[in-house]
C-alpha cells in the first residue's frame, strides 16, 4: 500500500490527464485540495472563483485564490454577485440562490473557454449531508449525482479527513468561509451537530448513506426508463412511482415550479381519474380530469364553432343544465357525462360552444367534434377522414358479428383509398392468428409491397402484441383503433409496448368511434354467453 497521502485522491482523478476542465475553488479546504491534486494528475485546469458577497472579507478570499493559481500556473476566472440581494428579489432561499448563481458562473466560463467539464469538489461527507437533508424532506432521488449534464464530482468517495491528511503533506492552507459555522442554514446543522451525533452510534454512517444512495439511484435509473408514457397511452391507473416520475417532466418541460408534495398529489389524482385544481408555487395553476395533466396557464383549450349551416330553429349557445346528447351507438346521455369522457376540464366546460335544439344538443365543437346520432348526415355534413373510415372498419366488424366471430375490423387506406378490408376469422380457420389486422396488413403487402410507410390502419379495438408487431414489421405509418383492449391490449389497453424503441415511429390515433365498437362487442360477447349456457 502506497505511504503517499496524495494517492487515493489521485485515482478517481485518473481520467483528467490531458483534459481541459473548469474547477469551481472557493478556497475552502476540499477544493484547493481538488486544485492541488488535478495539476498533479496532469489535467489543464481553469480555477473559477464565485464570490457570493456575504462576507465583508468575501473579496479577500477571491485574491487568495487568485494567488495561489499563479503560484500553480493555473488559469483563474473570478466572478460574483450580491446572492442576499438576488435571494430576497427572486423569492429563493439564500441557500438556492447561492447554488443556482454559483452554478449559472461555472457554466457560463465553460462555455466562454470551450471546456465540456465542469468539476466540483464534493466528497463523501458532503454526500451524506445531502442524502439525510433529503430524506428529512422526504425528496427523491437522493444524493449528489456523480455526473449530471457538464458536471463531474469525481471525489464523491473521498473522506475530509483523506484530503486534511494529503494538504497538511503538500504545506498547503486554506481559507475557512466563516459562515459555514452558521447553524441557522440547515446544512451547517447537519454537518456541525446531526451528523456527528449519529456517528457516535452508527459506524460508516457516511459510507451507509452513500450506498443507499447509489441503490435509490439506481433505482430511480429502472423507474425513470419505464415511466416514458407515449401520448396515447393511458394515465388512469398507472403506478404512482411512473405516474410520479412521468410529471416530473411534464412540469420540468413547461418550465413550472414545484414541490414534491405538488408531485404526490397530482399522481394521486391522475392516477384515480380524480378531477383536481391546485396552485403551483408562484401561483400558477394546474389540473387533473379524467387522468389527465392540464396545464392551464400554459396551454388552454380552445373550442370551434359550426363552419357549416344549421337550421335557423337550432340555438348556438354555452351548455346549460339538463342538457343531453345521443352518440352514434349509445343513448341518450348527460352533456357532463360526455364531457368527462372527452376529458375536457371541469373548468373551461362552460367555454364549449354548442348547437342545441331545446336542451337536445346536437353538435358539440370539442376536438375533434361530437354529433347527435344521425344529424351530420341530415344536413350533410361530411365526416372527417378518420371518423369515416372507422365507419368501414365497423362494417368489417358488424360482418364478423354475423358470422359469429370476435367483432373486429379492420381497413388498410393509402392516400384516400382503401386498399384492404378485414374481418376477424379466427373461428372460421381454426386459427387463433386470423386477427383482422393481420388480414388486412397481409392483403395490403400483397398490393404495395413489404412495406406500408404510407398507410393507415383503422382496427376496431386496440391491437394486441402480435398484431403490433406486425404493423412494426411492416414499417405501418399509421394506426387508429376505436375500442380499448383491456385484456390484451399493446398501447395502453394492458401495457404501451410503443414505450420502448423498436427502430420504427409508429403513429396511434385511439378512441375514434370507440362507444360503437365497444357497444358492438359487449353485444355479442353476450349473445355468445346466452348461445353457451
Amino acid at each position: 500500500m502506497s505511504s503517499d497521502p496524495a494517492a487515493p485522491l489521485l485515482i478517481p482523478l485518473r481520467v483528467y490527464q490531458g483534459r481541459r476542465v473548469v474547477l469551481g475553488v472557493s478556497g475552502g479546504a476540499d477544493s484547493v485540495a481538488l486544485l492541488r491534486a488535478l495539476v498533479l494528475a496532469g489535467a489543464e485546469v481553469v480555477a473559477a472563483h464565485f464570490d457570493h458577497q456575504l462576507r465583508p472579507e468575501s473579496g479577500e478570499d477571491a485574491l487568495w485564490v487568485q494567488q495561489l493559481c499563479t503560484e500553480l500556473g493555473v488559469t483563474c476566472m473570478l466572478g460574483g454577485a450580491p446572492v442576499e440581494q438576488v435571494a430576497h428579489k427572486r423569492g429563493w432561499t439564500l441557500e438556492e440562490a447561492a447554488r443556482r448563481l454559483r452554478y449559472d458562473f461555472l457554466s457560463r466560463v465553460a462555455r466562454q473557454q470551450g471546456i465540456q467539464g465542469v468539476i466540483t469538489a464534493h466528497t463523501l461527507g458532503d454526500q451524506a449531508e445531502t442524502v439525510l437533508w433529503q430524506v428529512l424532506r422526504g425528496e427523491l432521488p437522493l444524493g449528489i449525482a456523480a455526473r449530471r449534464g457538464l458536471l463531474e464530482r469525481p471525489w464523491l468517495g473521498v473522506t475530509r479527513a483523506q484530503l486534511l491528511l494529503a494538504l497538511s503533506a503538500w504545506g498547503q492552507d486554506w481559507r475557512e468561509d466563516s459562515s459555514n459555522a452558521d447553524t441557522r442554514f440547515t446544512r451547517n446543522w447537519l454537518r456541525h451537530q446531526a451528523l456527528p451525533l449519529l456517528r457516535t452510534r452508527f459506524a460508516g454512517l457516511d459510507e451507509s448513506l452513500s450506498r443507499l444512495a447509489g441503490q435509490v439511484r439506481q433505482d430511480n435509473a429502472a423507474l425513470e426508463s419505464l415511466s416514458h408514457l407515449t401520448p396515447h397511452a393511458p394515465r388512469q391507473g398507472q403506478p404512482l412511482a411512473l405516474l410520479r416520475r412521468h410529471i416530473r417532466r411534464e412540469l420540468q418541460a413547461a418550465g413550472l415550479p414545484f414541490h414534491t408534495a405538488h408531485l404526490e398529489t397530482l399522481a394521486s389524482a391522475i392516477h384515480s381519474g380524480a378531477t383536481l385544481h391546485l396552485d403551483l408555487p408562484g401561483g400558477k395553476p394546474i389540473s387533473t380530469t379524467a387522468g389527465h395533466l392540464v396545464l392551464d396557464a400554459l396551454r388552454p383549450p380552445t373550442f370551434a364553432q359550426p363552419d357549416f349551416a344549421y337550421p335557423p330553429h337550432w340555438q348556438l349557445r354555452r351548455r346549460a343544465a339538463g342538457d343531453t346528447l345521443r352518440l352514434s351507438g349509445g343513448h341518450q346521455r348527460k352533456l357532463s357525462d360526455v364531457l368527462t369522457d372527452l376529458k375536457v376540464p371541469r373548468q373551461h366546460r362552460d367555454q364549449v360552444w354548442l348547437l342545441a335544439q331545446g336542451q337536445q344538443v346536437q353538435w358539440l365543437g370539442t376536438a375533434p367534434p361530437q354529433w347527435a346520432v344521425g344529424v351530420r348526415e341530415v344536413l350533410g355534413v361530411a365526416p372527417d377522414a378518420d371518423h369515416a373510415f372507422m365507419g368501414l372498419a365497423l362494417q368489417q366488424a358488424h360482418a364478423a358479428a354475423a358470422a359469429q366471430e370476435v367483432p373486429v375490423g379492420a381497413v388498410m387506406v393509402r392516400g384516400a383509398q382503401v386498399i384492404a378490408a378485414a374481418s376477424n376469422t379466427s373461428k372460421q380457420a381454426g386459427d387463433m392468428t386470423r386477427h383482422a389486422e393481420l388480414e388486412a396488413i397481409r392483403a395490403a403487402c400483397a398490393q404495395v409491397g413489404p412495406y406500408l410507410t404510407d398507410c393507415t390502419l383503422y382496427v376496431t379495438l386496440e391491437p394486441c402484441p402480435m398484431c403490433l408487431g406486425a404493423m412494426l414489421e411492416a414499417r405501418l405509418a399509421r394506426v387508429v383503433y376505436a375500442a380499448a383492449n383491456p385484456r390484451a391490449g399493446a398501447l395502453g389497453g394492458v401495457h404501451d409496448l410503443l414505450a420502448h424503441h423498436w427502430g420504427h415511429a409508429l403513429s396511434v390515433t385511439p378512441g375514434v368511434r370507440a362507444q360503437e365498437a365497444a357497444g358492438l362487442l359487449r353485444r355479442s360477447f353476450a349473445q355468445m354467453r346466452n348461445v353457451e349456457r
